[in-house]
């Protein structure tokens, strides 16, 4: 029989184990989620984002919307109103007009779920474009109010209409007339805004004519 001679084996020192290395993975991961949340910026988040809060991007990209510090150039709306338990047909069928009840609100963005019903909607104060300001109820007007394009409140001592009340659209189906409640109504003036994907709203203002 064949003999191979036996090769020699050096005996080798155990290695020590790194126990350094694991923490400094684990680090460099939690680092890393850091940068990547400073770089690559969250969905918005409308349930914690609060009214006074202002956003960038485009409300008809749900995607763009972003929080974003108020003042800055990049700012284009501010919460002005927020209601939760809301459903995306509610939304749909008022147009929005849960916003009513916040007077510079000129969009709305609605976040939630297609069936449910407890979604958030934030009204929003278009901050570069805004829409046309309905008066409040005491407010003047000029005597071309009713060509202006976009009404313009002016000094009661020159003006020639004050805004007694304000009033839905009449249901004409029904056979109710606006104003018919405010006896001082001298003149009713018609009152529409939500041109470019505004908040489309109509109102019937109850004017006193001063002149």
């Amino acid at each position: 029989m064949e003999n191979h001679p036996a090769y020699a084996v050096e005996p080798t020192a155990p290695r020590k184990k790194r126990t350094w290395l694991k923490p400094v993975i684990v680090l460099g991961v939690i680092a890393g989620i850091v940068l990547l949340g400073i770089f690559v910026e969250n969905p918005l988040t409308a349930a914690r984002t609060e009214v006074g809060a202002c956003l960038k991007g485009n409300v008809d990209n749900a995607e763009s919307i972003r929080n974003v510090e108020c003042g800055t150039p990049e700012a284009n709306f501010k919460v002005v109103g927020k209601q939760g338990g809301k459903s995306e047909g509610g939304i749909l069928l008022s147009g929005g007009s849960e916003c009513d009840e916040y007077p510079t609100a000129d969009l709305y963005y609605f976040q939630g779920r297609q069936t449910a019903s407890d979604g958030i909607l934030l009204c929003l104060e278009n901050l570069k474009n805004p829409g046309a300001r309905l008066p409040a109820v005491g407010d003047c007007l000029p005597g071309d109010a009713f060509a202006a394009k976009k009404l313009e409140t002016v000094d009661c001592a020159g003006a020639h209409f004050k805004v007694l009340a304000i009033e839905r659209e009449p249901d004409v189906s029904i056979g109710t007339t606006a104003c018919a409640s405010v006896v001082a109504t001298d003149i009713k003036l018609t009152w529409a805004s939500g041109v470019g994907g505004l908040i489309p709203r109509e109102r019937v203002l109850c004017l006193d004519e001063l002149k």
